[in-house]
């Protein structure tokens, strides 16, 4: 006896990734058959399931359970029988055969058995493919053939695959347009190479169910046109690529593979490029390479190349290869769009209003093609940089000296950490103007939007609340209470509490700022007060109780000896009964962006008190924000690029 000098159960087991679908059977079958030489290439697939209701209508998707694929190549001869009973043979290898797909098939399947008619040798020749295959099961039968026929029959599914017992079904949905495109797009390489020696293959799939088919075709395969180009890795050394690319002037989707052995293998976008084309346009795109060949998985279906990091045996990252594929991919696009320049600088445009401070990290082969790529992917890209940016700068602080880059990169950290929290100023006023248009007017929620209730702090830091809501004067307090009783807010600033008739009592805001921050004995004070925002059910007395409420808090403050200045702000809706009874106490409006602030100086206390619509203070709190977003968006280098490119444009 002569079993084949390996162990199948371990290789299928090991070797085989778990993720192989009946796609993976179909991919491998059918390559096979042409690396077998084969021009005809039929796919028969049934299913065992039974979707028929009663009044004979469909319910419901069928699903694949048998695969029968019939060609018309040279089949099981004495050479390609040798190399089927060796694990991982040489033979075939320029074809990109690994010698080990046909274990693909009892990862799904519990054999295979194949029946193979040779006209060279008139014989019909059959194995049974499985776990316990045996060489010598080769059964020879003489009988006239007049062309050759191999047919592969795999019927029945492992456990591991499909058991409807553990409710176990990992079968794919028998949709032949389905099937069909997706065998086309891990064939394209293979059939293209073999188009272009003059070969011409028709692949067949019938849907044995209901008897309908459909066909693959050389029409189906594109005429590229082929870039090529090198990247070097950090020792100096240079791999080539190429590019296979084929844009049309006609509406679909972008294609885009990494291939290996004549193989598509994934898409760009696993590897973090997602390339898309504008309305009008589709196309394919094809890169392999020789470091390719080396590198694909077993299955074919990955490579084993690290995002970032390389090493000794793989000395290429995705980085570094997609850096330099998305140059090449950049000039073809603008040869083959015309408004690329436009549509790039829509996105980047984008961007900068989403994450202004990420577009000094957006990577200038990211620039050049932003148009059809993912925004998503480019943030998170420009977001990764920052974070490392960061990382850096921590690094290096508390050192005796800087070089002048480490200072740059300090500067220029410390700018865009100024960006990112302006732009996060501007989430926090959109979910604001969110609450308040929808009259989701929860005082609890909007109060907390400034600063937690029941909170205290005597440490400014930027993010900590949202006082600058107020006033951007605000984010610089020495004191700040939310929430918190008179007597509490006092001993915190060791203040004494001596005739005070309200101690109990716990303004909404309490703000303390110091004139020089090394004599903290000279404050100054901003007590607000957040009355019901629904004028709809809430009288416009109860409002107006409210002055008369944070009068009585000033007063407590503005008698303590250390507290030079008391000014009181009440924030509340206002509404034409309510600016009414504010005018005739005495009340002046001031101008703001949206509606008036209405403010009275009480002489004989000597306090100011302002009344603030919500709306004034969001709309207020967007201008002094959008000052600084405007400047910020002039200064960037995409702003510049953009200029830059406008002044190209308007020359042209």
């Amino acid at each position: 006896m002569s079993q084949m000098l390996a162990e199948i159960s371990r290789i299928v087991n090991e070797d085989i990734s778990s993720r192989v679908t009946q796609y993976d059977v179909l991919f491998e079958a059918i390559t096979n058959a042409i690396h077998a030489n084969a021009t005809n290439i039929r796919c028969y697939l049934n299913t065992n399931d039974n979707l028929l209701n009663d009044e004979g209508r469909e319910i419901g998707s069928i699903r694949v359970d048998t695969i029968r694929v019939i060609d018309n190549g040279d089949g099981l001869t004495d050479e390609n029988y040798s190399s089927f009973s060796k694990y991982r043979t040489e033979y075939k290898k320029a074809l990109g055969c690994k010698g080990v797909g046909r274990f693909v098939f009892l990862k799904l399947y519990e054999f295979a058995k194949y029946n193979s008619k040779i006209k060279s040798t008139q014989e019909q020749r059959t194995i049974n493919f499985d776990i316990n295959f045996d060489t010598e099961d080769l059964k020879k039968e003489s009988r006239k053939v007049e062309n050759n026929e191999t047919e592969i029959l795999l019927t029945k599914l492992t456990k591991q695959y499909f058991d409807s017992d553990k409710k176990l079904d990992r079968r794919i949905e028998l949709d032949l347009h389905k099937i069909k495109e997706k065998v086309l797009m891990n064939l394209v390489p293979t059939l293209f190479f073999y188009k272009q020696k003059g070969v011409n293959i028709i692949i067949d799939f019938v849907n044995e169910y209901d008897n309908f088919s459909v066909q693959i075709t050389p029409d189906d395969i594109p005429s590229f046109t082929k870039k090529n180009f090198e990247v070097q890795n950090r020792d100096g050394n240079v791999f080539k690529f190429y590019l296979h690319h084929i844009i049309y002037n006609q509406s679909g989707n972008m294609y885009a593979y990494y291939c290996a052995n004549n193989r598509t293998v994934c898409d760009f976008e696993k590897q973090d490029l997602k390339i898309s084309m504008p309305y009008g346009y589709s196309g394919f795109m094809l890169l392999e390479s020789d470091y390719f060949d080396e590198k694909v998985n077993n299955e074919r279906n990955d490579f084993d190349i690290f995002p970032i990091r390389t090493d000794l045996v793989s000395s290429l990252s995705w980085e570094m290869i997609n850096s330099k594929l998305k140059k090449e991919i950049g000039e073809l696009v603008k040869k083959g769009v015309p408004d690329t320049e436009k549509i790039n600088k829509e996105k980047l445009q984008q961007i900068q209003e989403e994450r202004p401070y990420l577009v000094q990290y957006i990577e200038p082969e990211d620039i050049e093609m932003a148009g059809f790529l993912d925004k998503r992917i480019i943030i998170e890209k420009a977001k990764k940089r920052f974070d490392i940016a960061k990382e850096k700068v921590l690094i290096n602080a508390g050192k005796e000296e800087y070089s002048d880059d480490e200072l740059n990169e300090a500067i220029q950290l410390a700018q865009n950490e100024l960006v990112s929290y302006i732009n996060d100023r501007v989430l926090v006023i959109e979910r604001l103007k969110s609450l308040v248009d929808r009259s989701e007017r929860v005082e609890s929620v909007i109060h907390n939007l400034f600063m937690k209730k029941y909170t205290k702090d005597d440490y400014f830091s930027v993010g900590k609340n949202n006082l600058w809501l107020l006033d951007d004067r605000f984010t610089t307090y020495s004191y700040a209470a939310s929430d918190k009783r008179i007597v509490d807010v006092l001993n915190d600033i060791k203040e004494s509490i001596e005739d005070i008739d309200i101690l109990k009592d716990k303004p909404d805001l309490s703000l303390f700022f110091s004139h020089n921050p090394k004599n903290p004995e000279r404050l100054k004070s901003v007590l607000v007060e957040l009355k019901p925002f629904d004028f709809a059910s809430k009288s416009d007395r109860k409002k107006f109780n409210g002055v008369q409420q944070l009068i009585d808090y000033v007063n407590a403050f503005k008698t303590r000896e250390n507290i030079q200045e008391v000014y009181g702000y009440l924030i509340t809706d206002i509404d034409d009964k309510l600016s009414e009874r504010l005018i005739g106490d005495g009340y002046t409006p001031l101008f703001s962006s949206e509606a008036p602030i209405y403010h009275r100086y009480y002489d004989k206390m000597g306090i100011s008190i302002y009344v603030v619509s919500i709306k004034t203070l969001i709309y207020d709190a967007e201008a002094r924000n959008k000052v600084f977003l405007d400047i910020i968006r002039k200064q960037t280098r995409l702003n510049m690029l953009l200029q830059k490119s406008e002044k190209i444009e308007s020359k042209i």
